[in-house]
């Protein structure tokens, strides 16, 4: 991933040195900046999920629980639960996308000053502006009337007076966030509620590296290509302002691009005259829910 822009540092400095958001506004004529507007550009880290020995999934495949282990006792010797074929090895991608979007822009704004009671009038940049008394204006004085009265009497009246300032605003948008995508097109926040910290990863550089010894490998195609996965990502963060007088700075930054590949393990056991085809998250032991699941058992054709 490339560094993040400190465009906060720049704008700093250059304020400093300028003094006026117009001569900056001047100096930022790129405002696009970040590594995510261009997926091509990126480069993920893929990772796999490091599967529990097979042996110890075995095990759990082929006695899953009390009601399989009771109808095994009434079944002869020779009709014991056994693996019927080699375990197979299915992985289901997983991207994961964190970053940013930050937008420096300039807008017009209108403050109201108020003022002392004691103060009738205000001077600002060599010329006078008109004050406002605060009560509230009566809707049946004509505006004309009331405008001229407001101009005659703020010397002679005691009630507060406001004054509206014309300025330029340098402002500020920030988000972060981050985002995961499962190999059926399923998003989610959080990456930890779908791949726990306990679970042992290990990058990897090749797809053989996902190779288990005793079992076959099977990979899952991705409903997303990383194209994709930023574009989501994108739609996700990135909020312009609804009004602006310029942008000087729009960036959006992909500070981790990931693909997992989490394992799950296929076992066909005989268990007498049939053939149970169990499923096992091979990362966790555990029965994988039921969406994971059915896409195990697309890969496989069951």
């Amino acid at each position: 991933m490339s560094g993040r822009p400190d465009v906060r540092a720049h704008i700093t400095s250059r304020l400093d040195k300028l003094k006026t958001l117009d001569k900056l506004a001047d100096e930022m004529t790129s405002p696009r900046r970040g590594n995510g507007w261009d997926p091509s550009m990126l480069t993920e880290t893929v990772v796999k999920v490091i599967p529990k020995p097979l042996d110890k999934l075995a095990r759990k495949a082929i006695t899953p629980g009390i009601y399989h282990r009771i109808a095994d006792w009434f079944r002869p010797p020779h009709a014991a639960s056994r693996l019927a074929a080699p375990p197979t090895l299915v992985y289901l991608p997983l991207w994961h996308v964190r970053g940013y979007h930050e937008c420096f822009y300039l807008r017009d704004a209108k403050y109201k000053i108020k003022l002392d009671r004691d103060v009738v009038a205000v001077e600002v940049d060599g010329e006078t502006v008109d004050l406002m008394m605060e009560e509230p204006e009566s809707k049946i004085v004509p505006e004309t009337f009331r405008r001229q009265l407001r101009r005659f009497s703020r010397l002679f009246t005691s009630e507060r007076r406001y004054f509206h300032l014309d300025a330029i605003e340098l402002a500020v948008r920030h988000r972060r966030a981050e985002m995961y995508t499962t190999s059926d097109g399923r998003e989610g926040e959080v990456l930890d509620e779908i791949l726990p910290r306990s679970w042992k990863t290990q990058r990897i550089f090749e797809l053989r590296d996902l190779n288990v010894e005793g079992a076959i490998m099977k990979t899952a195609a991705s409903s997303d290509t990383k194209q994709k996965v930023v574009q989501r990502f994108q739609e996700k963060i990135v909020r312009m302002p609804e009004t602006s007088r310029q942008v000087l700075s729009n960036t959006f930054e992909i500070e981790d691009l990931t693909q997992y590949y989490l394992p799950y393990v296929h076992f066909p056991i005989t268990r007498g005259a049939r053939v149970d085809h169990v499923i096992l998250n091979a990362a966790s032991a555990e029965i994988p829910d039921e969406k994971d699941a059915n896409s195990v058992k697309r890969q496989l054709g069951l």
